[in-house]
């Protein structure tokens, strides 16, 4: 009895417990149109720039994202977590229920740890660390209709559905070189990636219901690998119970350094003209090999209950399953555990941007941006048309309309504050998320802070003599078809 307990916990923690705690979403569509925020190079590392000589922030104002596209669900949890709630198996068979429901899930935390960015003559260069925490799946269809919710439901025979799922949870260390021509005509931009890897789990499950004799029988072809630190197997249990996980494996888990991975960003921008200019950028081109805290799961064939569904008519070719069962309640006693599992390697999810902008005038600046992540049989896409307002040195604001994935009622608005010691900024890719949360299923917030360290005083007295200390010949660069002065590019 308690290993079929421990069973079923681990089957809901495996498909719910990751997702809700390591949200995903990506870097906020709300600020790719401010290119001289100082966290500007997670969307694309040409826009690695720095007003100051040194620029620094570090964590919890170094730049946080969060976001998930089925606010509900983690509203619910996050109140039953602060009333000092635990969530029951009854909870997470809900919330699958609710991924039953929807085409796909895309969800994200994102925190920098430490920036640290140096101006120079040669360029701009940057170095840091990051925390990134995934959840990507795909669970609608009719077959985990038939096998998750408890109404009446069909499903056809022998059709496939495939199951994907990836969740993520690694440290980024990197470093980061963006170059700019002399007349900020064009830019380039990379970053080189170190990854250690925390948790993995990815799933290429595919299942179907397949008429074997007089019986019906849910069959799955693939696996589910995960990596992450399980507790001691139970001496009742063959299964390990992630619930009972100590604080010397929290610590492994943080610690954990054996899941190396590489990888690296490129990015451009070039200017047609002083006002139109259009850049490209790709995200996280790499992997991580996964070797340590390996697991590998697989389902047995499941034969279902004859009590439990009916045949419309005799030959057809689909079953209707009764009203008021649920196959998922026994489904976990069928999952088992390879004894030896191996290691694997897995792409990182990759994000491509790319942009068009256009400034109308010196106060307004209109853009088109698109956002495709390429995660294997998760592909999406997201579009944004956001109008940048300056409305002094000082103080910009960006808003505008996105399609984010499946979700179609999206209001970005972003803040950018300059300071003489830094910048902030703050914003949502859906505001529309506060204000009408009945109509908009995705949500975000993103927030950060710099400092400009070692902050040059104003010159300004010096001399302008050529035998002054200061002193320094202007470089005067003409167009030589019309002998016109050459004037360099805005930065923006």
């Amino acid at each position: 009895m308690h290993g079929s307990n421990c069973r079923r916990k681990l089957f809901l923690l495996m498909l719910m417990t990751l997702m809700v705690t390591m949200v995903k979403a990506q870097s906020s569509l709300a600020f790719y149109p401010f290119e001289n925020q100082f966290n500007s190079s997670n969307y694309n590392p040409a826009f690695l720039t720095s007003p100051q000589k040194f620029t620094f922030s570090i964590v919890p104002m170094g730049g946080t994202i969060i976001g998930y596209n089925n606010q509900a669900l983690i509203k619910d949890l996050l109140t039953k977590v602060l009333s000092g709630g635990n969530p029951d198996d009854d909870y997470y068979m809900n919330a699958l229920e609710s991924m039953a429901s929807k085409p796909m899930f895309n969800q994200n935390i994102e925190s920098a740890m430490l920036n640290f960015t140096y101006r120079s003559k040669l360029g701009f260069f940057n170095f840091r660390i990051k925390d990134v925490q995934t959840f990507s799946a795909s669970a609608k269809g009719d077959l985990t209709k038939f096998i998750i919710k408890e109404e009446s439901q069909s499903v056809i025979i022998d059709e496939v559905q495939f199951l994907p799922t990836q969740v993520l949870h690694y440290r980024e260390y990197s470093l980061g070189y963006s170059y700019k021509s002399p007349m900020n005509r064009f830019s380039a931009g990379i970053r080189a990636k170190l990854y250690f890897g925390k948790a993995a789990m990815y799933s290429s499950l595919s299942g179907a219901i397949n008429q074997e004799g007089s019986d019906y029988v849910f069959n799955t072809d693939g696996a589910i690998n995960t990596s992450f630190p399980e507790a001691t197997k139970q001496s009742d249990s063959e299964t390990p119970d992630f619930t009972k996980i100590d604080g010397s494996k929290i610590l492994d888990y943080l610690l954990n350094t054996g899941n190396p991975g590489m990888g690296v960003d490129l990015g451009l921008k070039y200017r047609f003209t002083p006002d139109l200019s259009v850049s490209l950028s790709a995200i996280d081109i790499g992997k991580i090999t996964w070797k340590n805290n390996l697991s590998l799961k697989y389902f047995e064939p499941y034969i279902l209950p004859d009590t439990t569904y009916f045949a419309p008519e005799i030959g057809a070719n689909k079953i209707v399953k009764m009203e008021g069962h649920k196959y998922s309640k026994e489904l976990p006693t069928y999952l088992n555990e390879d004894s030896i599992p191996s290691s694997f390697s897995r792409q990182m999810p990759l994000s491509i941007y790319a942009s068009i902008k256009y400034r109308v005038n010196s106060k307004l600046t209109i853009s088109l941006t698109d956002r495709f992540m390429a995660v294997k049989n998760l592909n999406y896409n997201s579009i944004s048309v956001a109008a940048t307002i300056d409305v002094n040195r000082k103080l910009s604001i960006n808003t505008g309309y996105s399609i984010i994935g499946d979700s179609y009622f999206n209001l970005p608005f972003a803040v950018l504050l300059k300071k003489d010691f830094g910048q902030m900024y703050f914003g949502t890719d859906n505001i529309a998320s506060f204000l009408l949360p009945s109509i908009s299923d995705y949500a975000s917030f993103s927030f950060g802070t710099c400092f400009y360290l070692f902050k040059n005083r104003d010159s300004n007295y010096s001399s302008n003599s050529d035998k002054g200390p200061f002193y320094k010949s202007r470089i005067i660069k003409k167009n030589r078809k019309n002998g016109l002065i050459r004037r360099a590019y805005p930065d923006n």
